[in-house]
C-alpha cells in the first residue's frame, strides 16, 4: 500500500467489525525514520504498520480456478482441522496482495455469525429488551426499605421536599413506609455522598409516590437497563463482532449483581451507568481522533534543521468533553468516579504517545504532552470539576444544609472544602465491623455476597418450609469464575500484543476495581462490584469470542488491507488465517449454556421472589455465602 491518503469513501467496509467505524479503517505507513523501532512481531495490534503492502487496494478479489485446484489438498486438511463435514464447510483461496501468507480455510456453516453493524445494533437492542423484562416487573414485591435504601431513599425524599438532605429521626423506617414523614427535620443531615444519585431516585418518587416501593426503585431499574445498553455498545465499538456484543449484553442483562442493584434504590448503579458512558465516549473519541492523527502524521516529516518542531495534533476532541462531563456525574454519585477520569485520561495520553512513537516522531513524548495530553486535560478535567461542583447546587442554595458556617460566595466554598475534608476522613476511617463486609479479593470470585433482604412471609404455599423474600447481591457464580480466568487471558494478550482493545477492558478494572485495594481494610461490600461488572462481562464475552474465532489477536482491525471481503460476513481478507476449532467452539457454547442455566437457577434470589427456605438453602453453595 502506498502512502497516499484515502478518503472515507475509498475505505472498504470491514464486515467483521461492522460498518460503524467512523473512518477508523485508515492506517498509513510509518515514516522512514521509524525503521529501527518498527515492530517485527505480526502479533502487534494497532501499534505496527503493515509491511509489504505494495499493491493498491482493489475493489474485489478474483480467485483463480487453477490456483484453487492446486490447493485442494491443503483445503481438505484445513477442513479436517475444523472437524466440519464437506457440506457444512467452504474452502476459500487467499486473496493476493495482503502481504501475508494465506491458506484456504473452511468455516462450518453454524460458525458463520452475522458481521454487520446492523447485526450489532440488533444484538444491543435484544439484550437491552431482555434486561428490561428482568428488571421492571415486580419492583414493589418487597415493600420494606432494603439494606442502604434506609439512607438513600429517605435522603431522596428530603431533596424532593426540602431541596437538601435533612436529618431523620432514628428507627424511622416503619413511619416512612406508612407515609408519615414527621421524622424529617429541617436541620441539615450529615451525608457522605454527593446528591446526583439521590436526585435521580427522587424522580421516580415524584412519578409513583413516596410510599410506593416502585417509586423508590424505578430510577435504578432504568439506569440498570441503560447500563446493559452501554455495555453492549462498548463491546461493539471495541471488537466489532455482533456475537461478542450479544454475549456481553446477555451476560450483563442476566448477572445477579447487575439485577439486584437495578432493583434496589441504592447509588451504585448510577455510578456504574455514568462511568460506562464515559468509557463509551472515549471510544467514540478514539474512532474519530486516532485516524485523524494517523493521517496527519503520515504526511508530516520532521525537519532536521529544526528538531524542536512537534508536529501535528488530532484536532478538536469533543467526545472527550462529553467523557469529562460524564466522569463528573459519576463523581457526583460517588467519589470513586474520580478513578474513571484518571484512568481514561491516562489511556488517551498513552495511546497518542504510542502512535507518535510508532511513526518515528523524534520527540514523541514531548509532542504528546503538548499537543495531545494538554487538549485531553482541558477537555476532560475542567468539565468534570464544574459538573461535580454544580451537583451541590441544593447545598449552595439552602443555608440549613449541613456544613454551612459562613455566608457569602467565598465563605460557601470554604465551607464546602471543610465538608469534603470531613467526608474524606469518614471514608478512609470507616472500619466498623459488618456481617457482610468483604475484601476486594473476595469480590473477584464472589466469595462473600451481600444479603440485602430476608423477610419471613406467612404463606401456606411453601408447605412444611417457611416462605421468605430473600435478596442476595451475588453475581452469577459461573460467569464470575470464568471471567476471573478470562481477565488474565485479556491481560496477557494486552501485554503480549500491545492490543489496545483488550487493554481498554483492563482499564475498566484499573478504574473501577483495583483502587479498592488502597482501602481494603475499611468496611466495604461485594455489591460495589456493579461499577466494573460491564468489564467482567466484556472479558468473558471476548474470551468466548476468541474460542469462536470472532476476534483477532494478531490483526489490527483498523488497518487498511489490500482486498475487500470475498463475500458478506467473510473477514479473512483482513490477513488472518481463520480456523474455527470446533472443540473450542463447542466448549464456548457449553459455557454459555451453563452460565444461562445458573442465571435461571438464581433468578428468584436476585428478584426477591417468594421462595421456600429449602429453596434458598440449596443456593448457598459456599459457607461464606450464608
Amino acid at each position: 500500500m502506498d502512502d497516499k491518503t484515502l478518503s472515507d469513501s475509498d475505505i472498504p467496509e470491514d464486515p467483521a467489525l461492522g460498518s460503524d467505524q467512523d473512518s477508523s479503517a485508515l492506517e498509513a505507513q510509518p515514516l522512514p525514520e521509524a525503521e529501527e523501532g518498527k515492530p517485527t512481531s505480526s502479533a502487534e495490534v494497532d501499534e505496527a504498520a503493515t509491511e509489504g503492502e505494495e499493491s493498491e487496494p482493489t475493489p474485489s478479489v478474483e480467485v483463480d480456478e487453477a490456483s484453487q485446484e492446486g490447493e485442494e489438498g491443503e483445503a481438505s486438511r484445513s477442513a479436517e482441522a475444523t472437524e466440519a463435514s464437506p457440506e457444512d464447510a467452504e474452502a476459500v483461496a487467499a486473496p493476493e496482495g495482503t502481504g501475508r501468507e494465506w491458506k484456504p480455510v473452511a468455516i462450518p456453516r453454524w460458525a458463520r455469525f452475522p458481521m454487520s453493524a446492523q447485526a450489532g445494533w440488533i444484538a444491543t437492542l435484544v439484550t437491552t429488551l431482555l434486561a428490561a423484562l428482568i428488571r421492571l416487573p415486580g419492583l414493589g414485591t418487597i415493600k420494606t426499605l432494603v439494606f442502604d435504601e434506609t439512607y438513600y431513599v429517605k435522603d431522596a425524599y428530603s431533596l424532593m421536599t426540602l431541596g437538601y438532605e435533612g436529618s431523620w429521626a432514628k428507627d424511622n423506617d416503619p413511619m416512612f413506609i406508612s407515609g408519615d414523614y414527621s421524622g424529617l427535620s429541617t436541620n441539615g443531615g450529615y451525608v457522605v455522598h454527593p446528591s446526583v444519585g439521590k436526585w435521580l431516585i427522587s424522580l421516580g418518587m415524584r412519578v409513583f409516590g413516596a410510599t410506593n416501593p416502585v417509586g423508590w426503585r424505578i430510577s435504578a431499574a432504568i439506569a440498570g437497563i441503560i447500563l446493559v445498553f452501554l455495555t453492549a455498545r462498548i463491546a461493539q465499538h471495541l471488537f466489532r463482532s455482533p456475537a461478542i456484543t450479544a454475549l456481553a449484553g446477555f451476560f450483563m442483562a442476566t448477572d445477579g449483581i447487575a439485577i439486584v442493584l437495578s432493583r434496589t434504590g441504592l447509588l451504585d448503579v448510577f455510578l456504574a451507568m455514568f462511568a460506562a458512558a464515559a468509557f463509551l465516549a472515549v471510544l467514540k473519541d478514539q474512532e474519530i481522533s486516532h485516524p485523524r492523527l494517523v493521517e496527519k502524521l503520515s504526511q508530516w516529516k520532521p525537519d532536521p534543521d529544526n528538531p524542536s518542531r512537534i508536529g501535528p495534533h488530532a484536532g478538536a476532541r469533543w467526545w472527550l468533553l462529553v467523557a469529562g462531563i460524564l466522569c463528573g456525574l459519576a463523581m457526583s454519585v460517588k467519589w470513586s468516579g474520580l478513578y474513571a477520569l484518571a484512568v481514561l485520561g491516562l489511556f488517551v495520553a498513552f495511546r497518542d504517545w504510542m502512535t507518535r512513537r510508532r511513526f518515528g516522531h523524534p520527540r514523541a513524548f514531548y509532542a504528546t504532552l503538548i499537543n495531545d495530553t494538554s487538549v485531553a486535560f482541558l477537555a476532560m478535567v475542567p468539565p468534570a470539576v464544574i459538573t461535580y461542583v454544580a451537583s451541590w447546587f441544593g447545598w449552595f442554595r439552602h443555608w440549613n444544609a449541613y456544613g454551612h458556617k459562613t455566608h457569602g460566595f467565598i465563605g460557601a466554598f470554604h465551607d464546602l472544602w471543610d465538608y469534603h475534608v470531613g467526608m474524606l476522613k469518614f471514608h478512609t476511617g470507616l472500619t466498623t465491623p459488618h456481617t457482610y463486609q468483604a475484601h476486594p479479593a473476595q469480590w473477584f470470585v464472589q466469595a462473600r455476597p451481600t444479603s440485602f433482604a430476608w423477610n419471613k412471609i406467612a404463606d401456606a404455599s411453601c408447605d412444611k418450609s417457611d416462605c421468605i423474600n430473600a435478596v442476595v447481591a451475588l453475581g452469577n457464580p459461573l460467569l464470575w469464575w470464568f471471567a476471573a480466568i478470562a481477565f488474565f487471558i485479556v491481560l496477557f494478550v494486552t501485554l503480549r500484543d500491545r492490543n489496545w482493545r483488550t487493554g481498554f477492558v483492563v482499564c475498566g478494572y484499573l478504574a473501577m476495581y483495583f483502587p479498592w485495594y488502597l482501602n481494603a481494610n475499611r468496611t466495604i461490600f461485594n455489591f460495589y462490584t456493579i461499577a466494573f461488572v460491564p468489564f467482567v462481562c466484556l472479558s468473558a464475552a471476548w474470551v468466548i469470542g476468541l474460542m469462536l474465532d470472532q476476534t483477532r489477536c494478531e490483526v489490527d482491525p483498523d488497518r487498511m488491507y489490500a482486498s475487500q471481503p470475498l463475500e458478506e460476513g467473510d473477514y479473512r481478507w483482513m490477513g488472518a488465517n481463520v480456523v474455527v476449532r470446533q472443540r473450542f467452539a463447542i466448549g464456548a457454547v457449553v459455557i454459555v449454556l451453563l452460565i444461562t442455566a445458573v442465571s435461571i437457577f438464581f433468578m428468584p434470589l436476585w428478584r426477591g421472589d417468594l421462595i421456600s427456605y429449602n429453596f434458598w438453602h440449596i443456593h448457598m453453595w459456599l459457607p461464606t455465602w450464608i
